[in-house]
């Protein structure tokens, strides 16, 4: 399939708008005394005097990954699970937004390098990241994160890992359920530096039918110029041939024998492969007050997958699923920096195209047509964001961002049964945050904040109506009012964050009907969501280190039939602490102990089934030496060390029950990393 050409036409990269706090995991004595803040501007700030819910996490002695949920734990207000199905993403959700999504994330803005990850319906997956590749991720929450547009419940930033020296890795890692190869290697000449990394993982879950094949490959180049000129290019290419999916279990299954698999998942051999590939350029400039840059990106993701029905009735979407995705962008930003204010200004414009057909499931073989449809989605985005410093003790800082959304569908299979689903709409909607910063000392910090953002239904779900023909034009897009009251501490080698907040959100988007292959959605009226955040790391002395997280979040609906139900995919309560030991002596050897709980989960909108809570305990051992240029580090892991029987993730409003997707069982992997 061809790309379609790429076209300048418009401004602005969405820059990274709130200040993240930055923890590594080192030696307390080489903490600074205040936290460097960085953003996508380049802009740097203390973290004490940010006010915004953020969190920066490093990756350094990782193993190899598969699953974007494990970089995401200990992050609060961030409900990362893992399916252990590698035909489905990883399941995202932010304070609960993103938690109706049945596949892929959505209701959260994506990014990486400050290119986005997420399609301009709010639309995204982690899939065709290369995650043994980045250097860090940044996630922000609340009020501040509106100023990203659309479906921008939360951000979530992932910064790669720009080359800084002449190097060559070989990683190996092997367990009863991945066997994965990484080969890196990266060229530094004078102010130019590019690397080249290639992988290839065979993965799969102690369930029969879930096979999984992917292959990744990334090219990046940096290049530094006169006049503070940066100049970075980026290639990322991702197959996956196979990717088996075993579907999931429902309660009495689940409970019966984790291990099974579905019946359907056989009958039908349902499956998937998708291939992505992307080219994307940042281009920037920073002078002693005032910096701009400009992004321009394009790519295509095509997707094959093999439902677990046969969609064999006239008016189903189908079976067999065929789509190829299009998509382009180009942004660009301007800052200056004036005595007491920081202004930044800029737009964004952004282009995909779902080209769709749907095919019979003939158990397993591709059949009759049954859709042949082209949707296209354009945005258009003005934004502008300032930091004032009133005085030494005093900040204030906020946004304002505009967004215009047009969605168009265009259907090519029309018959006496299937009616014509064409059909277009528009959504133009202002997104707007305030917050004010408090210093009470160079120790402790106030905030408090506001905000007002949105999320238009995507084409999946304003596919079809629950009766008569065509789109669901009457979808309205989902608004929500965030305030928050936050808190942050650090002193010594304590540091600590605390949040309050309350989200208010009208229309929220829930499954009205699932008959026939086809799935119809409707706006709920109101849901509420009130919740505490605590973040505080340790450093207790040279060798030790804890880190606690916990979240409580109560999401209900308000109004209408379904008044005081629970979010469905959402736990009310999440509990994380991590223990790490690093000798004295011996700095080359580090211990961690990770234990997570998250409590139960509803299934549905209408609450009627729970995924019960649990506890989960995860080890892992990391030694290094040297010999001569020769770099050696070892990893092993152990994963649910007490090998529980839990659900590591939800269906939600799952139509035939099947919303259990079990965790894997206690797994031991061993990992070599050789760098020159």
């Amino acid at each position: 399939m061809n790309y379609l050409p790429f076209q300048l036409s418009a401004l602005a990269l969405s820059f990274f708008s709130a200040a993240v706090i930055a923890v590594e995991n080192t030696n307390p004595d080489e903490l600074p005394d205040e936290i460097i803040v960085v953003t996508a501007q380049g802009q740097q700030s203390p973290w004490i005097g940010s006010a915004a819910s953020s969190f920066r996490k490093s990756f350094e002695r990782q193993p190899l990954q598969t699953d974007a949920a494990s970089l995401l734990q200990h992050i609060p207000g961030i409900q990362a699970d893992s399916r252990a199905n590698y035909a489905q993403d990883s399941r995202l959700s932010a304070r609960g937004f993103g938690s109706r999504s049945s596949f892929g994330i959505r209701g959260i803005r994506l990014l990486q390098d400050g290119i986005p990850l997420s399609s301009p319906d709010g639309q995204g997956q982690f899939s065709s990241v290369l995650l043994d590749q980045l250097a860090s991720v940044e996630v922000l929450t609340g009020p501040l994160a509106v100023l990203y547009g659309n479906a921008a419940g939360g951000v979530v930033a992932l910064q790669s890992r720009w080359p800084t020296e002449n190097s060559a890795s070989v990683q190996l890692s092997h367990s009863q359920f991945a066997r994965q190869q990484l080969l890196s290697a990266a060229m530094v000449k004078g102010k130019h530096a590019s690397s080249l990394s290639l992988k290839n993982a065979e993965l799969q879950s102690q369930r029969a039918h879930s096979d999984a094949k992917k292959q990744q490959a990334q090219w990046l180049w940096q290049s530094a110029f006169e006049n503070e000129l940066t100049l970075q290019l980026r290639y990322d290419w991702s197959y996956d041939p196979l990717l088996q999916d075993p579907l999931g279990l429902t309660a009495q299954e689940w409970q019966e024998d984790p291990r099974q698999t579905a019946a359907n998942a056989l009958t039908f051999d349902t499956r998937k492969f998708t291939k992505q590939q992307q080219w994307s350029i940042n281009l920037s400039q920073q002078f002693a007050d005032q910096s701009w840059r400009v992004a321009a990106w394009f790519g295509q993701r095509d997707v094959g997958q093999y439902l677990g029905f046969d969609g064999s009735a006239p008016t189903s979407a189908g079976g067999v699923v065929d789509l190829s995705r299009p998509y382009q962008g180009l942004d660009a930003s301007y800052s200056w920096q004036f005595d007491k204010v920081r202004l930044s200004v800029g737009g964004a414009l952004e282009q995909s195209t779902d080209e769709r057909r749907g095919y019979v499931n003939n158990q397993g073989a591709q059949g009759d047509l049954r859709r042949n449809e082209e949707g296209e989605v354009q945005s258009a985005d003005l934004y502008s964001r300032f930091v004032w410093d009133l005085d030494p003790a005093w900040q204030l800082s906020g946004g304002v961002r505009h967004s215009d959304l047009d969605f168009d569908v265009t259907d090519f299979y029309i018959t006496a049964q299937n009616p014509d689903d064409s059909g277009s709409t528009a959504f133009a909607r202002t997104s707007a945050a305030l917050a004010l910063n408090f210093a009470q000392s160079e120790h402790v910090s106030w905030y408090i904040s506001a905000g007002r953002g949105f999320e238009t239904p995507t084409f999946t779900e304003m596919a079809y109506q629950s009766s008569g023909e065509g789109l669901n034009l009457g979808l309205k897009e989902s608004t929500n009012q965030q305030w928050e009251l936050g808190n942050k501490w650090q002193q010594g080698n304590w540091r600590s964050s605390l949040a309050v907040f309350l989200v208010e959100s009208e229309n929220e988007l829930v499954v009205d009907q699932s008959s026939g292959g086809r799935t119809s959605y409707r706006n709920a009226s109101e849901t509420k969501r009130t919740g505490v955040e605590l973040s505080t790391l340790w450093f207790a002395s040279a060798s030790w280190q804890h880190q606690w997280t916990l979240t409580q979040l109560n999401a209900r609906f308000t109004q209408g039939a379904l008044d005081g139900k629970l979010l469905p995919g959402v736990a009310k309560q999440q509990a994380q602490w991590q223990i790490s030991w690093m000798p004295l002596q011996s700095s080359e050897w580090m211990l961690q102990f990770d234990t997570l709980y998250r409590g139960k989960i509803a299934t549905s909108d209408q609450n009627l089934l729970f995924a019960p809570s649990a506890t989960v305990y995860h080890l892992k051992l990391v030694t290094e030496t040297a010999l001569s240029n020769l770099q050696l580090r070892y990893w092993l892991g152990v994963d649910n060390l007490t090998d529980k029987n839990y659900v590591g993730a939800v269906v939600v409003n799952q139509a035939n029950g099947r919303a259990f997707e079990p965790a894997l069982p206690r797994s031991v992997s061993l990992g070599l990393n050789l760098s020159f």
